[in-house]
């Protein structure tokens, strides 16, 4: 069993390396019985992000075959017959001149990558059409894997389903015999529950985390901007060893950080950058990647150093509340299990509560409705929703996320799911107003 981090990375890596062609084997298996009425599509990513600190590969397309630098490409697994087709476009000039001087690129089909994922079938994607064609012959279902957004073109041009991407429609009005079923929901389930070999990534992107989101707490002060945390955050993880961040961090202050404002960063181009100022908390959401897996964690911090009296009472009890909804997490127990147990330490706490707006906070809380982005959501090669009992083997982000009188209030550890309970993933993270208030004061 791999134990001291450091050597854990190493051997484990090297263990995983030999096991690999099995294991992505059983994964596309797993899928294959999953989507045996049909075909399931995952397309590798398209391009490179010339803003990005280097190439992320699609989730889906990495778990299946574990080709992180391969573009364009095309896996098709098919239910009915249990095997897979990798469909690999053909190197462009540019390519073919870096292949001159570094040797064949991973997405080539004679590389050592393409041979140790093991797929069946490796071919020219322009064969695709012939794979597709033969396949049509008998209906069957089309199932796409896809990154989630907005409608590409209106309906009357692509799709009446917004989640379809124009790859899809094109299939689909070329061979009218496929049904079109959106499948990520099934693809995320496939991935919840880990491998040893992915643990070890998941391991030691929490420990990353972990150190990051104290880098933010120690940058945390008015006067300073949120790009500035943000960047102490980032660079923490590169200190720790980490690639970089899972997600670009937040640190959201004031009414920035209330929901669902936070979400309105990912549609401006200044992200919603701002002067912190005395007085508000900031939501501090930090991840750290580690081999492609992702840490998420957080708290909320106040931008002066210390709590507000109103502040440190309602912080208290969310911290509360926190801890007795963790204490359900294990194999079996359902999301509102969770939020049942967090509802009824809220209420504990109706008649000890001094301030009117603690009061408030207890009340509106403690209603599933008043609260619709609390959440509990997997956490491993990228965030998913959470779909029946939660599963042993599963990396979960417990994220109650509340707001009251102008303030947004926010905790996140990451956890193991065990028969009998959650191991914390993230332990070193203060919780209480104390705890964190002193944090701050040991910043540089």
């Amino acid at each position: 069993m791999c134990t001291n981090l450091r050597v854990a990375v190493f051997l484990c890596a090297v263990s995983a390396l030999a096991a690999a062609n099995g294991e992505f084997q059983d994964r596309r298996h797993r899928a294959a019985a999953a989507f045996d009425d049909g075909i399931l599509l995952v397309l590798a990513r398209s391009a490179a992000d010339d803003s990005a600190d280097g190439f992320r590969q699609d989730a889906a397309f990495y778990y299946f075959t574990g080709l992180e630098n391969t573009t364009a490409s095309i896996l098709a697994i098919d239910g009915r017959s249990r095997e897979s087709w990798l469909f690999l476009r053909p190197q462009g000039r540019l390519e073919s001149s870096i292949a001159k001087l570094t040797g064949p690129p991973e997405g080539s089909p004679g590389s050592d990558a393409v041979k140790q994922a093991g797929i069946e079938h490796v071919a020219d994607w322009s064969e695709l059409a012939s794979f597709l064609e033969k396949k049509s012959a008998s209906p069957a279902v089309l199932y796409y894997e896809a990154v989630r957004s907005g409608p590409e073109l209106p309906p009357d041009i692509g799709s009446a389903d917004p989640r379809a991407p124009l790859w899809a429609v094109a299939i689909a009005r070329k061979w009218p015999s496929y049904q079109l079923r959106f499948a990520n929901a099934r693809v995320s389930a496939l991935m919840e529950v880990q491998s040893p070999s992915e643990l070890v990534s998941v391991r030691a992107a929490a420990k990353a985390t972990v150190q990051a989101v104290m880098a933010g707490v120690r940058a945390i002060r008015p006067g300073v901007s949120q790009r500035t945390v943000e960047l102490a955050v980032a660079d923490a993880c590169w200190k720790e060893g980490a690639h970089g961040v899972s997600f670009w961090p937040w640190a959201k202050a004031g009414l920035d950080g209330v929901y669902p404002v936070p979400w309105a960063s990912r549609t401006r181009y200044d992200s919603l950058d701002g002067t912190m100022n005395a007085g508000d908390l900031v939501r501090l959401d930090v991840g750290c990647e580690w081999n492609h897996y992702g840490g998420d964690l957080g708290r909320t911090v106040p931008v002066s150093g210390r709590y507000s009296a109103d502040q440190r009472e309602i912080w208290d009890i969310f911290v509360s509340a926190y801890h007795a909804g963790a204490g359900l997490l294990r194999d079996g127990a359902t999301v509102d299990q969770v939020f049942a147990a967090w509802s009824a330490e809220l209420i504990r706490h109706r008649e000890s509560a001094r301030s009117a707006l603690a009061k408030q906070a207890v009340d509106e809380w403690s209603k599933r409705e008043q609260v619709p982005n609390w959440q509990i959501h997997t956490m491993n090669l990228s965030a998913g929703g959470v779909q029946g009992p939660l599963r042993a083997g599963t990396t979960l982000a417990f994220e109650p996320i509340a707001s009251i009188g102008g303030q947004g209030y926010y905790m996140e550890d990451l956890f193991l799911i065990t028969k009998g309970g959650a191991e914390l993933l993230t332990p070193g993270v203060p919780y209480s107003a104390e705890e964190i208030e002193l944090a701050m004061r040991g910043r540089k």
